[in-house]
């Protein structure tokens, strides 16, 4: 005991009193901090794991959101495109309807101008010869009216006799 007294300056009995104390305050310390610091830190991990699980459920339910809204602007394009098409095939038709009405109007227009072209054209000739027939009369009565002179007289007024009498 001499030499563990010189080498530490304590007693045998000093050194067990200080390893009971020991004991005493690592289980002290164990109950009091080890297992509620566990505690909180399992409490910890399990909140972050469950945390993790909702982000995943969350990142998850978002994809599939994503992917049916995807799917449904793709429908929704689809169906643009094909009232899209349909409604320029309806223009197209109403455009060609459209066009051959005037086309056919236009027709009716022309072949109504070249009737009354036609109509303006023979009233002007059956003008145009009723003005030469009464210019040729006319011009005739001149020329007859200037040569008749009292024989002219006498040898008509024979022929309309023999006219009225034959």
């Amino acid at each position: 005991m001499i030499i563990s007294d010189a080498l530490l300056g304590l007693s045998l009995t000093k050194v067990l009193l200080h390893l009971l104390n020991f004991a005493i305050l690592f289980t002290c310390l164990w109950l009091i901090l080890y297992k509620p610091v566990k505690k909180a830190v399992q409490e910890r991990q399990d909140r972050i794991a469950k945390q993790r699980q909702e982000a995943e459920e969350n990142l998850n339910a978002a994809k599939s959101a994503r992917e049916e809204s995807e799917r449904r602007l793709g429908a929704i394009d689809e169906e643009i495109a094909e009232k899209r098409r349909a409604s320029d095939a309806a223009a197209t038709a109403a455009y060609e309807e459209t066009v051959g009405r005037a086309e056919e109007r236009a027709a009716v227009i022309i072949h109504d101008a070249e009737v009354r072209a036609e109509q303006e054209t023979q009233r002007a000739i059956e003008e145009a010869k009723d003005e030469i027939k009464d210019v040729a009369v006319s011009l005739a009565e001149n020329i007859i009216g200037s040569h008749i002179d009292e024989v002219d007289d006498e040898m008509i007024e024979t022929a309309i006799k023999d006219w009225k009498n034959g």
